[in-house]
């Protein structure tokens, strides 16, 4: 299952508050066992640092962002994303952006805890809860 993974997500697994660990750690397993291919942009990583660093000292963040890389593939963003998701009307033209990179590479669907870009979901590209993705494993 090739799933994209939202800046929001990404977050969640870095900071592993408590109460979201019984959630992220069967879909890290699922990572490394193979069910779930994980995918992200550069963007998403980026975005990521931009508010760990605000939270977290400079030498925690990098560890942090060390730790989950192995667990991911990248995929690239172009021009004819951006054009696309300004073309789709949704105020959120990251969750837009990320949308169109997830449609163009056939993820079979975004892992978000984003209420606004759940409501992108569609049934040829879902947006899934974490939730949502572990009740389909």
């Amino acid at each position: 299952m090739k799933i994209f993974f939202d800046v929001n997500v990404v977050l969640d697994l870095a900071i592993r508050k408590e109460k979201d660990q019984q959630l992220f750690d069967p879909i890290l397993q699922s990572i490394q066992d193979g069910k779930i291919q994980g995918y992200l942009t550069t963007g998403v990583i980026q975005t990521s640092c931009y508010f760990l660093l605000k939270y977290l000292k400079y030498q925690k963040t990098k560890e942090v962002i060390s730790y989950l890389l192995p667990y991911f593939k990248f995929l690239g963003g172009e021009k004819v994303h951006i054009k696309e998701a300004l073309e789709m009307g949704v105020e959120d033209i990251e969750d837009a952006v990320f949308y169109q990179i997830a449609l163009d590479y056939e993820m079979d669907g975004i892992l978000t805890n984003d209420k606004e870009f759940l409501k992108l979901s569609k049934p040829h590209l879902p947006v899934l809860t974490p939730i949502q993705l572990l009740e389909r494993l």
